[in-house]
Formats: C-alpha cells, sequence, structure tokens
C-alpha cells in the first residue's frame, strides 16, 4: 500500500514539474529579437522594417532601455534614453508581443555610426542637403542684387527665371535626400514657439521659460501631438563651437519641456542641432544674429490622426 502512495505521490510531482515547465516555455515562445531599420515614429509606437517584415509596430515605454553600442566588439555601452530613437536608425528590439501581436520593447540597442547617421538625415546635414543649403545661399544672394537693381526691368525678369528652375532642382534634391530613409511618418505642424539666447550662451531666460512651459501645457491636450526642438546659431564663431551651442540650446530647452511633466518621453522627437543653417535673419548684423540663436518648439500632429480626425466630422 505504501509503494503505491508513493508510486502515486511520484507521478503527482512528475505531472506538476511537466506542467510548469511547459508554461515556462510557453511564457518564453513569447520572448522576440527583431532588428531592421526604424522607418516610423509616433509617439510611443514605433515602426521597424526587416528583411522578413515591411513593418513591425513596436510599443515603446518609459521603462524602455535605448542603448547606444560602442568599442571593440560593442562592449562599451551608453543609455540614450528612447528620445533617441527616429527613422533611418538600424536597431535591435528584445521584447515580447502583446495580443495585438505588437512587439512590447524591452530593450532597444543600436551603434553610435547608425545614430549618428540617423542624426545627419533628421537634421538635413547630408551631401544633397548640403547642396541644396548652397544653392539657397546663392538664391538669397541673386535676389538681393535683384532688389538693388529694380530699375532694369529686364534683368529681373531673366533672375526669377534662372530663380524658379534652380528652386525646382532644390526641391528635387530634397525628395531624393528624403526617400533615403523609406516612406516615413509625415507630420502636421499645429503651433510654434521660439526661445533666443545670448551671443555664446545656452541658457533660458525666466522670462522664456515661463512661456515655454505655458506652451508645452497647452500642447499637452492637443490629441496625437509629438513635440519637435531644433536648435540653432549665428555665423558668429567656428563651426564646430556654432554646432556644439545649437545642440547645448536645443538639450537645454528639452530639459524645461521634461521638467513640466506633463509630457511623457514618448512624445519628444530627437532633439536636432541644427548648426546655423536655416537663417531667418541677416548675419552680418547684430540684431540678425540675436534672431539666429535660437531655439524652436514645434508641435505637431501625424496627418495620419488629422485624416482621421477630419473624417469623423
Amino acid at each position: 500500500m505504501n509503494i503505491k502512495r508513493q508510486l502515486g505521490t511520484t507521478c503527482g510531482l512528475a505531472l506538476s514539474f511537466a506542467m510548469f515547465a511547459s508554461l515556462g516555455l510557453a511564457a518564453r515562445a513569447q520572448d522576440a529579437v527583431v532588428e531592421g531599420l526604424v522607418i516610423g515614429r509616433d509617439g510611443p509606437s514605433m515602426s521597424v522594417k526587416t528583411a522578413e517584415t515591411p513593418r513591425v509596430t513596436v510599443l515603446l515605454s518609459d521603462t524602455t532601455k535605448a542603448t547606444e553600442k560602442d568599442g571593440f566588439l560593442g562592449w562599451g555601452r551608453k543609455d540614450l534614453g528612447i528620445i533617441s530613437l527616429m527613422p533611418g536608425m538600424s536597431v535591435k528590439v528584445e521584447g515580447t508581443y502583446d495580443g495585438d501581436h505588437q512587439l512590447v520593447a524591452k530593450k532597444v540597442t543600436f551603434t553610435r555610426n547608425s545614430y549618428e547617421t540617423a542624426k545627419q538625415i533628421d537634421a538635413g546635414l547630408n551631401p544633397v542637403n548640403s547642396q541644396v543649403a548652397a544653392q539657397q545661399d546663392q538664391l538669397r544672394s541673386q535676389r538681393r542684387d535683384l532688389d538693388q537693381n529694380a530699375q532694369d526691368i529686364d534683368a529681373t525678369k531673366q533672375g526669377l527665371a534662372v530663380t524658379t528652375a534652380a528652386t525646382g532642382a532644390n526641391t528635387q534634391a530634397i525628395g531624393k535626400t528624403n526617400d533615403r530613409i523609406g516612406t516615413l511618418d509625415q507630420y502636421d505642424t499645429k503651433d510654434s514657439i521660439t526661445i533666443n539666447f545670448a551671443n555664446g550662451k545656452a541658457v533660458v531666460n525666466p522670462k522664456d521659460k515661463d512661456q515655454l512651459t505655458d506652451f508645452v501645457k497647452q500642447a499637452a491636450d492637443t490629441p496625437g501631438y509629438m513635440i519637435e526642438v531644433q536648435g540653432y546659431a549665428s555665423t558668429t564663431g567656428s563651426a564646430t563651437l556654432n554646432q556644439r551651442l545649437s545642440a547645448e540650446r536645443a538639450e537645454a530647452v528639452l530639459a524645461i519641456i521634461q521638467q513640466t511633466g506633463v509630457v511623457p518621453m514618448t512624445r519628444i522627437l530627437a532633439p536636432a542641432a541644427m548648426g546655423t543653417s536655416n537663417e531667418v535673419a541677416d548675419n552680418h548684423t547684430r540684431a540678425g544674429q540675436a534672431q539666429n540663436r535660437r531655439v524652436v518648439v514645434t508641435v505637431v500632429v501625424n496627418k495620419g490622426i488629422v485624416g482621421a480626425t477630419n473624417s469623423g466630422e
């Protein structure tokens, strides 16, 4: 009788162990690793194109780790946060699929080269855009010359014809640049605010800080919003210094946005250091330089969300 009981107990333990083991295997079966190119980012949702699937939906959260690998064999690591994730990056995503077959990301890793390339694409610093910027500078110079010689009507007409042709070439070049990173999500601009800085400084004054805080709190009420931060510099000083200043100014404004506590990290696009590009005033005057030393904070909404909202009205 005792032998039967022992056998029964042994069989029961074996069955229980088998059940737990099968449950563990089932849980591990949900874990997944995906490697590919980021082709879109909309708040907590990121789209990744892999060799097998044209679009994998990845869900990010404030607990998702975004780590840059560097150094020999990728042993050097730096946690940059999910703000650093942007279209054009090659990434490795580790996580678990949910019931809707969306990959809930626990960890995202990428190389420094991939991150720097994506930043250059995002900031428009690739060779094509550099050529476009040079052509635009030339066009602005041509327009000023045409204004000074406005009495010569024939010359003005010829200059406008050249300007129109060059603008068309610029548009084609920009289109080719955008094609480098595929069909990325497009955004509509809803509102923006500009913060100006003193020469050589990256400190936001108290008045601008208060205005920025109010602006961000209002933006947080916009359905499906994202916040874009772009830093700029005037041409005073070296190119290296101006690039660094534009980055520091963007980071200073980003810190204030985060301090408001109303904008989750998933709603902020990667800050861009734009250097001396996209000047809004003449850099040959002090007043113009003051206007160019700035950070532009823009509230944007994915066009897909806007379209869905409009169609439901």
